[in-house]
C-alpha cells in the first residue's frame, strides 16, 4: 500500500454511515477547537497559529476523515443563530436546491418528529458520552431505528464542555485504557462508536498527535466485559 492508502485506512477502520446520499466515515473531526486554544469562554484562550490549524485539518483529511463538523457562528457573542423561523426556512432552501441535507442540534424526540413532518432529517447532534446525559440513551436508539445519524458532541470533554477535558477521569475508564494500552480519550471514542452503527464521533483538537490518536480509536473494538464496566460508569453505578 502507498503511504496515502495507509493513512486513509486509519479513519476507514471506524466503518461508514450514509447521510442522505453521502457516505461518511464514522470517525470524523470537530472543528470547534481548531481556531484557538481553549474557547472564548475560558481565560487564557489564544488564537491558534493559522498554518498549524490548517496543517491539522489537512492531516485529518489525509487520515481519511470525510466528515468535518463546523459552524459559522462558533464563539460569536453578538448574535444568536436561532432567532426567528429556523427549520421551515432551511426546508425551503433545501427545496430550492441551496441546501443538500438537514440536521438538528440540541433537540428532543418531539423536536425530531416535528421537523420530520416538514422535511427529511439526516442527523441529530446532542451532548452525549460516557456518564454524560444517560437519559439520551433511548433517543440514541430511536434515531438509529429511524435511520437518522446521532452525532454526540462533548463526548470527550464531558463536564468540561467548551473548556475541554478537565483531566479528571473515572478510574474504570482509566483501567480499561491501561489494559488495552490506549488513552482514556480513545476508550471514550470507541465506546461512543459502540452505541450503534448510526453514531458518528466528531472529536476535535488542534494538536496533531491528538488527532492521530483520535482517528486511531476508530479501530478499537471493546469487549463485552469492557462495555459492561463502562456502562456501569455511564449509568452512575461504576
Amino acid at each position: 500500500m502507498t503511504d496515502l492508502e495507509t493513512n486513509t485506512a486509519a479513519a476507514a477502520a471506524s466503518g461508514t454511515w450514509t447521510l442522505g446520499d453521502l457516505t461518511v466515515r464514522r470517525i470524523g473531526f470537530g472543528a470547534m477547537r481548531l481556531p484557538q486554544t481553549g474557547t472564548a469562554l475560558v481565560p487564557g484562550a489564544r488564537p491558534r497559529d493559522r498554518n498549524e490549524a490548517i496543517g491539522v485539518l489537512r492531516r485529518a483529511v489525509e487520515l481519511g476523515v470525510n466528515h468535518i463538523d463546523t459552524a459559522a457562528f462558533y464563539f460569536s457573542p453578538l448574535r444568536s443563530a436561532n432567532e426567528a423561523e429556523r427549520f421551515g426556512v432551511l426546508a425551503e432552501l433545501r427545496e430550492a436546491g441551496l441546501i443538500r441535507h438537514l440536521g438538528l442540534s440540541n433537540v428532543t424526540p418531539e423536536h425530531l418528529a416535528e421537523a420530520r413532518e416538514i422535511a427529511p432529517v439526516v442527523c441529530v447532534q446532542n451532548m452525549y458520552g460516557i456518564g454524560v446525559r444517560p437519559d439520551q440513551d433511548a433517543f440514541v436508539r430511536h434515531c438509529g431505528e429511524q435511520g437518522v445519524a446521532f452525532v454526540p458532541f462533548y463526548a470527550l470533554a464531558a463536564d468540561g464542555r467548551q473548556a475541554g477535558a478537565t483531566g479528571r477521569e473515572h478510574e474504570e475508564v482509566r483501567a480499561v485504557a491501561r489494559a488495552r494500552g490506549v488513552t482514556p480519550a480513545q476508550v471514550r471514542i470507541a465506546w461512543t462508536l459502540h452505541r450503534g452503527p448510526h453514531v458518528l464521533a466528531i472529536p476535535g483538537t488542534g494538536d496533531p498527535a491528538h488527532l492521530e490518536a483520535n482517528v486511531a480509536a476508530g479501530a478499537l473494538r471493546l469487549t463485552d466485559g469492557e462495555l459492561a464496566r463502562l456502562e456501569a460508569v455511564h449509568r452512575g453505578r461504576g
